[in-house]
């Protein structure tokens, strides 16, 4: 038990040093080469960290953020697993260092919870860790990190590899372990929902085409059940205010499309050059060109994991006509490079397989020939690592710092083809930035064109005319107040705050009410006669408060019954009688 201990505290400095290295090209820079979501996602952690500020706990609109309009942004994106980065800025005061230490947290994770699942699944020391580190510092992965900043979806692929262990074991091998698959699904819609679709998509894909190698069918199923109504218990409160507002709001969602698609000798190029674009890079497309050569001394499972990873590189490319499903429910994909996070996975199993066997067949001295891999194998990596992040410093490096805030006809820092440089001193300045990425999901469909700018402007209309409000405004955390004096008693002001499910309005000295709402779906209101303050709030419904606590004690369960089983098993060790 103690040489155990020992092992695990070595391997998480490991992992640890392993994860500063990894970020810390960027991280020495002092600065942010903001680029791709950055600013939507600074948007929702910079609302988390206010509320908490505030003493806030689960910000339901965004009234420090995303134009202080009320939007509803966090009942359609998942923010739990933004809280690390928002205390991570309460603690150093440094929104930088505060980001950079959530992508070290983050490559942890990710290097322990593929150690976790491949150690579970092969049992093998060497590949274990061979998988943590071709998964980790994949290229994929790289270019969501550092090149677009899609930390949703790199998020999502920390727990990839857990969710395929779940369905591994619930329908394969120990169908008592469904709540792997539960607690896995779990974490994946906490972090990213279109990653969380396309991966349920590819399970009960695989379901089908291995159904008959499936044993004791009904009681897998049931296992299977058992874990889709634990995830459900799990994500509730967060799928259930989901829900509620779609249904209760006309919405308009994320865009719909298919961009970027590639021709595949792009692909091959762009991979063996190590370029960090969406592709699944250097190590891993030599796998997909070399690997047939290992595939008859591979398990079932290798040869499908190698097959199915060509098969996503292949969809990721023009050689599927992606222009027939522009208008289906496909086309919520928006870019078919999205496939390269399951690519990845599948692809980094099967190498890991091959990188083992070559080590077991170096008979001289084994620990040596193992070390030795190993230490190529990390220098390999590293050194693709390195030349991926100076591809993208020498590119951006110079690019202006964003010292501007925005106007109204140039809200956006495109004049840098959207890249922007952030520092400590600016980092506040992308809060003015109104057209990011995102920033319009899930408005009110009649709020558009002209009108939407002059919500996010913050123009009320009094009279039929544009009033500027935006100096009249106070934030709190679920409540935006507007100062109405000097504005005449009984007059009609269309606010420019958005209308969702739920939302209060208090005049005056009266009483939280339902608004009254425009045909644009925004807040309208009478000034009062005395007191001219107007409070907009969310309240929390009962659906809102009923799944937080359900979910609160569905995770009670989770870690009450691993705890259990924890001490049945060391009671069982404890008891075996030893033979002499």
């Amino acid at each position: 038990m103690k040489r155990k201990s020992v092992s695990i505290v070595m391997l998480t400095m490991i992992f640890i040093i392993l994860s500063t290295g990894y970020v810390w090209s960027f991280a020495r820079l002092h600065l942010i080469l903001g680029s791709g979501d950055l600013m939507f996602h600074a948007n929702r952690v910079e609302e988390l960290y206010r509320n908490i500020q505030q003493g806030g706990l689960i910000p339901r609109i965004s009234t420090y953020t995303f134009n202080q309009v009320g939007s509803g942004i966090n009942f359609f994106y998942p923010w739990l697993l933004l809280y690390p980065w928002a205390l991570l800025i309460l603690i150093t005061h440094n929104p930088i260092s505060a980001f950079y230490l959530y992508l070290i947290l983050e490559t942890f994770v990710t290097l322990s919870v593929a150690y976790y699942t491949m150690h579970k699944y092969s049992n093998s020391k060497k590949r274990t860790i061979i998988f943590s580190l071709l998964y980790t510092f994949a290229n994929y992965r790289f270019y969501l990190v550092f090149n677009q900043n899609v930390l949703a979806e790199s998020i999502a692929y920390t727990f990839v590899p857990l969710v395929l262990l779940g369905f591994y074991e619930t329908f394969f091998k120990n169908k008592d372990k469904w709540p792997l698959l539960a607690i896995g699904m779990s974490l994946l819609l906490y972090s990213h929902m279109l990653t969380t679709a396309l991966v349920a998509c590819f399970l009960l894909m695989t379901l089908l085409i291995f159904w008959r190698n499936v044993t004791q069918k009904k009681a897998r199923i049931l296992s299977g059940i058992k874990a889709v109504g634990l995830s459900i218990l799990l994500t509730a409160f967060y799928l259930f205010p989901f829900f509620e507002q779609v249904l209760g709001n006309h919405l308009r969602a994320s865009w719909k499309g298919l961009r970027f698609i590639q021709q595949p000798m792009q692909v091959i190029e762009f991979s063996i050059n190590n370029m960090p674009v969406p592709v699944v890079g250097t190590v891993l497309i030599l796998t997909v060109l070399l690997g047939f050569i290992y595939l008859k001394y591979s398990p079932v499972v290798e040869k499908y994991s190698y097959f199915s990873g060509i098969v996503f590189v292949l969809m990721t490319t023009s050689l599927l006509p992606w222009f027939k499903f522009t208008n289906t429910a496909i086309a919520n994909l928006q870019f078919p490079y999205r496939l390269n996070g399951l690519a990845t996975v599948m692809l980094c199993i099967y190498l890991s397989f091959i990188i083992e066997q070559w080590t077991i067949k170096l008979k001289n001295n084994y620990r040596v020939s193992v070390s030795l891999s190993l230490l190529m194998l990390l220098m390999i990596v590293g050194c693709l690592g390195l030349t991926a992040s100076q591809q993208i410093i020498n590119e951006r490096s110079q690019v202006p710092l964003l010292n501007k805030r925005p106007t109204v006809e140039n809200y956006y820092p495109s004049e840098n083809n959207c890249s922007y440089n952030l520092t400590k001193r600016n980092w506040h300045n992308m809060f003015y930035y109104y057209g990011h990425n995102g920033s319009f999901d899930y408005f009110p469909v009649a709020v558009k064109d002209k009108v939407n700018t002059a919500v996010v402007t913050h123009q009320a209309i009094i009279d039929g005319k544009k009033v500027p409000f935006a100096d009249r405004l106070t934030s709190r955390p679920n409540q935006i107040e507007y100062k109405l004096a000097g504005i005449k008693a009984g007059t009609l002001v269309k606010l420019p705050v958005l209308y969702y499910k739920n939302d209060l309005v208090k005049t005056g000295s009266g009483r939280f009410e339902k608004p009254m709402v425009t045909s644009v779906d925004t807040i309208q209101v009478r000034v009062p006669e005395h007191n001219k303050n107007v409070v907009i709030k969310y309240h929390n419904s009962f659906l809102d408060n009923s799944t937080l606590i359900m979910s609160l004690l569905a995770w009670m369960g989770v870690i009450i019954g691993y705890v259990v089983g924890l001490v049945r098993r060391k009671k069982d060790y404890e008891t075996v009688p030893e033979t002499y």
